[in-house]
C-alpha cells in the first residue's frame, strides 16, 4: 500500500479548506487592525460614569459605531480561528491544531483586552497592548501554519 498518496488524498482537502480559511482570516485581520487604529486615532469616545456602567457602555457602542463593528468583527474572526483549528484536528495533524490553538487562544486574548480596555473607559493602555500582541500572536501562528503546509506540499510534490 502507498502510504504517502493515502496521507496526502486525507490531508489534500483539509489542507485547502484550511490555507483558504487562513486567508479569509488574514483578511479579517487587515480589516480588524484598519479599523482599529482608525478608532484609536480618530475616534471620540463619550465619557460615562461608574452609576450607570451598562448604560455608559451602551452609550459608548451607540455613538461609535466603529467600535460595534470592530467588535462584531472580532466575534467573527474567532469563530473564523475555531474553525481553522477544528479543520486541523480532524485531519489528524496535530502540530497544525497546535499552531491553530495558539493562534485562536491569542485571538481570545486580544478580545478580552479590548473588553478591559473599553471597561476601564479607554484609558488603561495594556489592555490596548494586549490587543495589538494578541494580533501579532495570531499573525506568526497562521504564517507558521502557511509555511508547514507549503514545505510539505514541495516535498510530497503535491500542487
Amino acid at each position: 500500500m502507498n502510504y504517502d498518496a493515502t496521507r496526502r488524498n486525507r490531508m489534500g482537502t483539509p489542507s485547502r479548506l484550511g490555507v483558504n480559511l487562513i486567508l479569509l482570516e488574514f483578511f479579517l485581520l487587515i480589516i480588524q487592525f484598519v479599523i482599529g487604529m482608525w478608532m484609536n486615532l480618530f475616534a471620540v469616545f463619550p465619557s460615562f460614569g461608574q452609576s450607570f456602567f451598562m448604560y455608559g457602555m451602551m452609550q459608548v457602542m451607540f455613538s461609535v459605531p466603529e467600535l460595534m463593528v470592530h467588535m462584531m468583527l472580532g466575534i467573527f474572526i474567532g469563530l473564523v480561528s475555531l474553525m481553522i483549528f477544528f479543520v486541523f484536528a480532524m485531519a489528524g495533524d496535530y502540530r497544525l491544531s497546535a499552531l491553530s490553538a495558539v493562534a485562536s487562544i491569542s485571538i481570545l486574548t486580544a478580545g478580552i483586552g479590548g473588553l478591559e480596555f473599553m471597561f476601564s473607559g479607554f484609558t488603561n493602555n495594556i489592555f490596548s497592548f494586549l490587543m495589538s500582541l494578541g494580533f501579532i500572536f495570531t499573525i506568526v501562528a497562521y504564517a507558521s501554519i502557511l509555511y508547514m503546509i507549503s514545505s510539505s506540499d514541495r516535498r510530497t510534490g503535491t500542487p
